[in-house]
């Protein structure tokens, strides 16, 4: 009876573990159910609509007034003149003249002669080309060779190789120009233009000396090349 009890017992404890593990087991694997909290939804009230009435408008149809169309008078052209085969043949004949003839332009002739520039009017035509041909023969020479003449000359020997060649071209078509006949010290310079002289003045030791005259004329000394 004792072996007996204790198998029962056995059996019972067996089935106690067995239960606790299986029920561990679901507990692990199944999780728990997520409630969801349900709320409660928002009543929307609905919108009215709104029904706008069309109102129609009436068309007043108004009478044109109907013109009276008033036919126009077809115009008469006028007769033709009636003209002669004479006259015909005459304006035929003036129409080939007409045509024949071809006006040819004119070609004004050019002036064979040449003339001085008004920039060198104080000089006459031989004079103003034998300056041109001065220039022309001292153009070669250096500025060193031409202030060696214009000194030689007593003239002054300031300026570029322009004014140095217009210088000694003109010294050699008119002569060497004197001193002032004013303030006997400054040097004239002569306006190829108007063929008058002008002095400025000269310089003095420490000072320079203002003249500021006009000359009409002077007497000047032949060229030394």
């Amino acid at each position: 009876m004792a072996k007996q009890s204790t198998k029962k017992n056995d059996k019972k404890k067996d089935k106690k573990l067995t239960t606790k593990n299986v029920s561990k087991v679901i507990q692990k694997k199944v999780p728990k159910k997520l409630v969801k909290k349900v709320q409660p939804k928002k009543t929307v009230l609905a919108k009215k609509k709104v029904v706008v009435k069309k109102t129609q408008k009436k068309l007043v149809v108004k009478a044109v007034p109907v013109k009276k169309v008033v036919p126009k008078k077809a115009k008469v052209a006028p007769a033709k003149k009636q003209v002669s085969k004479k006259q015909n043949a005459k304006e035929q004949k003036v129409d080939k003249q007409s045509k024949s003839k071809v006006l040819k332009p004119v070609t004004p002739k050019a002036d064979a002669t040449p003339k001085v520039p008004g920039k060198f009017a104080a000089y006459t035509l031989d004079q103003y080309q034998a300056y041109l041909k001065a220039i022309k023969d001292w153009s070669s020479k250096t500025n060193q060779e031409i202030k060696d003449n214009l000194r030689k000359n007593l003239q002054s020997m300031t300026g570029n190789k322009d004014e140095l060649l217009n210088k000694i071209a003109d010294g050699i078509v008119l002569g060497s120009i004197p001193r002032c006949p004013h303030c006997f010290g400054g040097r004239p310079k002569f306006n190829q233009a108007t063929g008058s002289y002008f002095c400025v003045g000269y310089r003095d030791d420490t000072d320079f000396k203002f003249c500021n005259k006009v000359i009409t004329s002077l007497d000047r000394t032949p060229w030394q090349v």
